[in-house]
């Protein structure tokens, strides 16, 4: 049967995509890119927050339309949005064949298998699922970085996130099968392993004594092939002095994917974020001093029930005191089931679009003049593939730039190879995109 895949929120959520292709292709069917050609169409949906919900649904009933006009047989809701709302999908939407959350992504060749016939929700189970190595994985982007899925799920609690009611508890996958996964992506060609999960720093912590925890599993990927290794996701409230002496030690790059959510205390203690502000300063001027050349990226909550001017005030300071390269500035989304909806002084959403606003106009004016140093420099790119802007040939990334949310370097050179390392020297700084001659 011909399958379309359309997969929406997080890498993740694209982690999981490959996996369910990997399994449809190994039972034989036939993966398509065009959902107008596919019998059977299949989203992976994303849940965390109100526009992603939107985005979801929308996608969903384009679909829907697609299918109803098409030659698809069935359309099957995957991911999140089926793990938080169940059946009410089949209620609401009665154009969907079956639901399948993300507790059992085995179940989708089962699923694709009975395609034209509606199917019974099939994802009670409550979310304990967990690839392995051996797992099929199709990479179908043509890209040379791969994200690796190193736990799943969250013990933290934050206030304001849903992802545990419908991502369960956090669940560490063994250290053996992830360098194996890493080993494996490595001979397939793949340059950049970007380890990822809920709380990527608590790896390790829900296994048993000895057998290790995210510093062993950084200094056990050191040894593979993999030339780039990237984590992501890592919660300021778990870090150690022990930690940073390992992550200086272990060959990854110099890059550090830390969401502080804010900078006041009394909006952190709302948060239950565990990290103070002055904590978290400390935390990456060690970090600093540890790894030379080190980029900073964090994410920054703004509009949190109870955030008043002066609370806000404190983060613009908190920001520019830090000195971050990367910030990606989120509006409060009021999530059900979430502690925060029942906090008051909830902040008018016009309030929170022009605080985010301000946020970013800060982080650009104070990044702009770390881009503009880049200019004449030589760098190591990986050369990702054809550039999206019909100027270059083709566009790559340094160190400094994770794929998807950090800004390219565009580049001129008709002979580079995709999938390949190379020097270029920055000739251009347009904001946060470089150009390389």
């Amino acid at each position: 049967m011909k399958v379309h895949l359309t997969t929406l929120g997080c890498p993740k959520n694209q982690v999981d995509s490959e996996l369910m292709l990997g399994m449809l292709a190994r039972a034989g069917h036939e993966i398509t890119e065009r959902a107008e050609a596919a019998e059977c169409l299949v989203v992976n949906t994303c849940a965390f927050i109100g526009e992603a919900r939107e985005e979801s649904v929308n996608t969903i009933l384009e679909l829907a339309r697609l299918k109803e006009r098409g030659h698809a047989r069935a359309l099957i809701v995957t991911g999140c949005l089926p793990q938080r709302y169940g059946g009410e999908l089949l209620t609401e939407i009665p154009e969907v064949s079956a639901i399948l959350g993300t507790s059992e992504l085995h179940r989708i060749v089962e699923l694709v298998s009975q395609a034209g016939g509606r199917q019974d929700w099939v994802s009670s189970a409550p979310p304990g699922y967990l690839y392995d190595a051996t797992t099929p994985r199709l990479l179908t982007r043509g890209v040379p970085y791969a994200y690796v899925k190193i736990a799943e799920g969250c013990d933290m609690g934050c206030t304001f996130c849903a992802i545990p009611q419908f991502r369960g508890r956090h669940r560490s996958r063994p250290l053996g099968d992830i360098v194996a996964e890493v080993e494996q992506l490595a001979a397939r060609g793949i340059q950049e392993a970007i380890l990822v999960s809920q709380d990527t720093l608590a790896y390790g912590r829900d296994l048993p004594p000895g057998n290790g925890d995210i510093g062993d599993l950084l200094l056990a990927l050191s040894d593979t092939r993999m030339p780039w290794i990237r984590p992501m996701y890592l919660h300021p409230a778990h870090v150690t002095d022990r930690l940073i002496a390992t992550w200086a030690r272990a060959r990854v790059v110099p890059y550090l994917d830390m969401p502080v959510q804010h900078g006041d205390d009394g909006i952190l203690r709302a948060m239950r974020r565990g990290v103070t502000a002055r904590r978290m300063k400390e935390i990456l001027t060690r970090f600093r001093e540890a790894i030379p050349g080190l980029t900073i990226r964090t994410t920054v909550l703004v509009g949190f029930p109870g955030e008043s001017e002066a609370a806000f005030d404190t983060l613009l300071a908190f920001v520019e005191d830090a000195g971050f390269d990367r910030l990606g500035v989120f509006t409060y989304s009021s999530e059900e089931g979430t502690p925060a909806v029942a906090l008051g002084d909830q902040v008018p959403a016009e309030v929170m679009v022009e605080r985010a606003a301000l946020v970013q106009e800060l982080q650009d004016r104070l990044a702009w003049q770390r881009q503009k140093d880049l200019y004449g420099t030589r760098l190591t790119v990986l050369v990702d593939g054809p550039s999206a802007d019909g100027a270059f040939p083709f566009e790559g990334r340094t160190a400094g730039q994770a794929p998807e949310i950090d800004g390219v370097v565009y580049l001129r050179d008709r002979a580079l190879t995709p999938g390949r390392f190379a020097e270029v020297r920055i000739v251009e700084v347009e904001g946060y995109e470089l150009v390389g001659g």
